[in-house]
């Protein structure tokens, strides 16, 4: 298990080896008349105007929710329009924030940096009470150095450290994505890309929530893994070279989250939620536990018209189809509205499943897999024998 891994290790990994954002950057070298770090520059050659990163807090052009694209720029910039757009109002706000900008609006420019120190403004966090995330302009010639905070309603003069270096603080960044803490932005662009994400579900507790000896179970040393902090509470990441799998994690007020990002065409490395897999055990463990959600209520769906199904296909249960005006019947959608269509009831599922267990107690799911589909091909989901 790999814990040491860097921002543009893990986007080269995951396919972003090219430096489409090169032009990006030299024009705002060319126009801030600055130089930047190699680290900053390496990471952000291959993620400008990427949806990777469309939600983060890393500045990288055209982002989600944001209109205009998000530059970066210099704090001193930043200022510099705020007098503009306050200029001729200075009485009617007369609190210490307006002050301190008509304060700084009397000093030739280059008195400023006596006020207010100049920072290159590469992001911003809103999540934790709005602010931004700089680097000194005197810093830009280090090879790695610190990031700084500042919050909104603080002194212009009032920075505080972030991240001892640039490249934890863009590791941060990166894993916080993939965690998909707030938003799930990067799962969607991962997957366009051919990777899968899973998310570890206990089946028999009904929970969401690892733990030390899940991270156990798949090789993670809790110990050893670098411990980053998000909107809310921590998150990390580790690679498996074995399984040429990411897992990403996420833990707040004291759970723990869990996913593994691979290819689509690997194995899965958890049981896969939206498996016909998963929903076989669902099923094992409804006849052995009648207070669980009862699978005869729903249909199972999948995302290409089936008649003949194998456990790691795509099944979906979810409500039954509605009849439309014209009595067409209306299936249910996948939450990125992709079409569903019917595989069988529930009613006949369980039917089929409970007969199996009945007659053989330690079915396997191969075997409760071509029960199933012999009902799909016969229409009887009692005529086969295990």
């Amino acid at each position: 298990m790999n814990y040491d891994l860097s921002a543009v290790t893990i986007l080269k990994m995951l396919g972003y080896d090219q430096s489409t954002g090169r032009e990006w950057l030299e024009t705002l070298k060319q126009e801030k008349h600055i130089d930047l770090p190699e680290i900053y520059t390496e990471f952000m050659e291959k993620i400008v105007d990427c949806p990777l990163l469309g939600t983060s807090n890393l500045w990288v052009g055209n982002m989600e929710h944001r209109a205009p694209a998000h530059i970066p720029c210099t704090f001193y910039d930043q200022l510099q329009e705020m007098i503009a757009d306050r200029k001729g109002r200075w009485s009617k706000r007369p609190g210490k924030y307006e002050r301190a900008l008509y304060e700084l609006s009397q000093l030739p420019k280059e008195d400023w940096p006596k006020k207010v120190e100049n920072y290159l403004v590469i992001g911003s966090d809103y999540a934790n009470g709005m602010g931004q995330f700089g680097i000194r302009m005197d810093d830009l010639h280090k090879d790695n150095p610190p990031v700084y905070w500042h919050k909104h309603t603080d002194s212009f003069s009032m920075w505080k450290l972030e991240s001892e270096t640039l490249s934890d603080f863009l590791l941060n960044v990166l894993i916080e994505a993939l965690a998909c803490v707030d938003y799930p932005s990067a799962e969607y662009e991962l997957e366009a890309k051919g990777w899968r994400y899973e998310e570890y579900f206990d089946l028999k507790k009904d929970d969401w929530v690892a733990s030390k000896s899940v991270l156990k179970r798949y090789g993670i040393d809790y110990s050893a893994i670098k411990k980053y902090k998000a909107s809310s509470g921590k998150v990390f990441c580790c690679y498996d070279e074995d399984r040429n799998a990411f897992f990403v994690g996420s833990t707040v007020e004291g759970e723990m989250s869990l996913s593994a990002i691979n290819r689509s065409e690997a194995e899965p490395v958890f049981l896969d939620l939206d498996s016909l897999e998963f929903l076989l055990e669902e099923a094992r463990l409804f006849l052995k536990d009648k207070d669980r959600d009862d699978l005869t209520q729903y249909y199972l769906y999948t995302k290409i018209p089936k008649t003949e199904v194998c456990l790691s296909d795509y099944c979906q249960a979810d409500k039954p189809p509605q009849k439309g005006e014209n009595g067409e019947s209306i299936c249910p959608t996948t939450a990125k509205k992709e079409p569903l269509y019917v595989l069988c009831s529930g009613t006949a599922f369980v039917e089929a499943i409970t007969k199996a267990i009945e007659k053989k107690p330690k079915v396997t799911n191969e075997e409760l897999t071509a029960i199933l589909n012999y009902y799909l091909q016969t229409g009887n989901p009692l005529g086969t024998d295990c």
